[in-house]
């Protein structure tokens, strides 16, 4: 079958690799769509902190079943489903209490030890599949795993507002998380959600996504307005406390981008303030959850995200040029093998 390796020179290229037959408990999916994201470009590039070439990258992913392993009872060939690209222990504190994603065992599709999505086939444990709604396009699919990145960052603020006033919420980053950030905002806890993005190209359709504003970062700061919640989703390293100094007393500051550097917090007002400064890591089948509730009532979030979308063979050549130039205009970047 067909996939993209990333090869040590930074190059992503379609090449002929077995097709995956299903262990005892996996799964066989064909790939409908797979989506492209950061930690993608910064493997290709050999700088994502787990994920080092040559490899099959890819981890967002959904399709339809077509080969169960022989002691797979709750999934059946025909079936069509996204993936929860989480490989976890099943037995150790976290995971028996439904927060696998801080096992310490586990392995996120997308590695060397494990082909990901950027394939025709891709085999996967048959407890990571989600059936999902037929609302949501085959194109779109691959969008329910980013989102629930998006729904399981909600899901870390702290309070809700007293006196029933609506919550005011700043995302820091108007890209692929943070449009979807606005998204789910908007989805489980309506309020004023403000955007700070410096590509102005993104304004529209941040807006349709439930942005009330999108300002530029400068104009963030000259008004000098605080917020109940302020979203990290950027991986630019200053605007960590510019979140902190934009967050209001007793609010949160929920960290989405990953750094791979350390990045100086403002750990006295977060003292004074009673503010709280969170991390937020992947997420749970609660997330996944949600995000394919949403999606499936809310398709255009795809028809508003997807800027691009390709076969294997232009989505490497894609891949390659993003890793080396940056995104340029793509907001995301979908394949359908």
């Amino acid at each position: 079958m067909r996939a993209i390796e990333f090869d040590l020179e930074g190059t992503a290229s379609v090449v002929d690799i077995p097709y995956p037959s299903p262990g005892p408990d996996d799964v066989v999916v064909q790939v409908l769509s797979t989506g492209s994201c950061g930690s993608d470009l910064s493997a290709l590039r050999g700088t994502h902190p787990f994920r080092f070439p040559p490899l099959i990258s890819g981890h967002e992913v959904g399709g339809v079943v077509t080969e169960v392993g022989e002691q797979v009872d709750d999934t059946v060939v025909g079936q069509r489903v996204v993936v929860e690209p989480q490989r976890f222990c099943r037995t150790c504190e976290y995971c028996t209490t439904g927060r696998h994603n801080l096992c310490p065992k586990k392995q996120m599709l997308g590695i060397a030890e494990w082909d990901g999505s950027f394939a025709e086939y891709v085999r996967v444990p048959a407890y990571t599949v989600l059936p999902v709604s037929y609302r949501i396009p085959d194109y779109a699919l691959a969008l329910v795993e980013p989102l629930a990145v998006a729904a399981h960052a909600v899901r870390q603020v702290r309070a809700t507002p007293e006196h029933g006033r609506q919550p005011s919420h700043l995302v820091m980053g108007g890209g692929t998380i943070g449009a979807l950030v606005t998204a789910v905002l908007q989805h489980v806890s309506p309020g004023r959600v403000t955007v700070s993005e410096p590509r102005g190209q993104n304004s529209d359709m941040l807006k349709a996504m439930g942005a009330s504003d999108v300002l530029q970062p400068d104009a963030v700061s000259d008004r000098g307005e605080l917020f109940d919640t302020v979203f990290v989703a950027a991986g630019h390293a200053p605007l960590v406390a510019e979140a902190v100094r934009r967050c209001a007393p007793g609010g949160t500051v929920v960290q989405v981008a990953v750094f791979n550097t350390e990045v100086p917090v403002p750990v006295g007002e977060l003292q004074v303030q009673e503010i709280a400064f969170v991390g937020t890591a992947m997420y749970t089948r609660e997330d996944f959850d949600v995000a394919a509730e949403l999606l499936a009532e809310r398709p255009d979030i795809a028809e508003l995200m997807v800027t691009d979308r390709m076969d294997l063979a232009e989505g490497a050549e894609a891949i390659t040029r993003m890793a080396s130039h940056g995104p340029g205009t793509t907001i995301k970047l979908i394949m359908e093998p």
